[in-house]
């Protein structure tokens, strides 16, 4: 995970089609699932303007395989990584997470 590309934002890493799983922190907060981030995975424009706060966000790597994400809204942060590990409805995750249209 160290040698990735960086990108100014975490929503250009979510769509550089870079593989990967760690760890989340939040706004200082540990989050509460590991975010699992295949090279096909998707985050759609609602999904972009829904979760602003958090991939419009600077981040870091961090050396023990944890990206820091450098966003206030921790709990905003707690939503978007459960919604992305699928305790929401099937259709809210469509829109959030399912292919662009």
């Amino acid at each position: 995970m160290a040698n990735m590309i960086h990108y100014p934002t975490f929503l250009g890493l979510l769509r550089s089609g870079v593989d990967f799983e760690c760890d989340l922190i939040i706004g200082g907060v540990d989050m509460p699932a590991t975010l699992v981030w295949e090279e096909d995975a998707n985050i759609t424009a609602y999904g972009a303007e829904r979760y602003a706060a958090v991939v419009n966000a600077p981040y870091k790597i961090l050396s023990s395989s944890c990206i820091e994400v450098f966003c206030d809204d921790y709990k905003l942060g707690e939503h978007f990584v459960r919604a992305h590990a699928g305790y929401i409805g099937s259709r809210e995750w469509v829109r959030l997470f399912g292919p662009n249209q």
